[in-house]
C-alpha cells in the first residue's frame, strides 16, 4: 500500500469514528438538554432534575435523526430510568417532547444468544444445574421468534419484552425476558 493511500485510509478511519462518537451526547450534554427544557417550562417551582447516570444511547427505533438515552435521573421524589429522546441541533443536543420513548432492544438472534450463553455459563457453573432439561434446551435449542412490546422498567432500568420461544416438539412459549444494556451491550437477566 502506497504511504499516500494508507495516510488516506487512516484519515478516512479516524473520520468515520469521531463522526460516530460525535452521534452519542454525553452525560454533561444529556444534563444540559435537561436543564434547557425544565428552563423553558418557566415554572413558579423550579425541580431539579438531575441525570445521574448514562446506561447508553441509540438511534431512535421510532423518529429518523433522533438518538434515545437510557438514563437515571433524581427529581425530587421520583428517582428512576427513563428514556431521553434527543436531537442535534445547532451542534447542541436538545431534548423531544414525547412521552413513552421506545428504546430499541435485542434483535431475537441476539437476544437467543444471550439466552444461550447465560444458560451454557449456569451449567458450566453448576453441575446440578446442567442436568434440568429446560436449562439443556435454553442451551441449545430454544429458538426466540419474537420479542414485542419492550419497555424499560423504571425501577432496574432493565428492557422486559414480551416474547415468544420454540422449543422442538412443543407448542410455542409466550414469556417476558429481560435484557440489561451495558457498556459491552445487552446481557440476558434471567428471573
Amino acid at each position: 500500500m502506497r504511504p499516500t493511500t494508507f495516510a488516506f485510509t487512516l484519515a478516512t478511519a479516524f473520520a468515520a469514528g469521531f463522526v460516530h462518537a460525535a452521534t452519542i451526547p454525553t452525560l454533561q450534554q444529556i444534563q444540559a438538554a435537561v436543564d434547557a427544557g425544565v428552563a423553558k417550562t418557566q415554572s413558579s417551582m423550579p425541580i431539579a432534575v438531575k441525570v445521574t447516570s448514562l446506561s447508553g444511547c441509540l438511534p431512535s427505533p421510532e423518529v429518523k435523526d433522533e438518538t434515545v438515552c437510557l438514563v437515571s435521573m433524581s427529581a425530587g421524589m421520583r428517582d428512576g430510568y427513563m428514556v431521553l429522546p434527543l436531537r442535534q441541533k445547532g451542534g447542541n443536543w436538545v431534548g423531544v417532547e414525547r412521552k413513552n420513548a421506545q428504546f430499541p432492544g435485542p434483535a431475537p438472534a441476539e437476544a437467543m444468544a444471550l439466552v444461550r450463553a447465560w444458560a451454557s455459563d449456569e451449567m458450566a457453573r453448576d453441575p446440578e444445574a446442567a442436568k434440568d432439561k429446560q436449562l439443556q434446551e435454553a442451551a441449545t435449542s430454544m429458538q426466540v421468534k419474537s420479542l414485542d412490546n419492550c419497555e424499560i422498567k423504571r425501577k432496574t432500568g432493565y428492557l422486559a419484552c414480551d416474547s415468544v420461544l420454540s422449543v422442538p416438539n412443543r407448542d410455542d412459549i409466550k414469556t417476558e425476558l429481560t435484557f440489561m444494556l451495558e457498556s459491552t451491550g445487552w446481557r440476558y437477566v434471567p428471573r
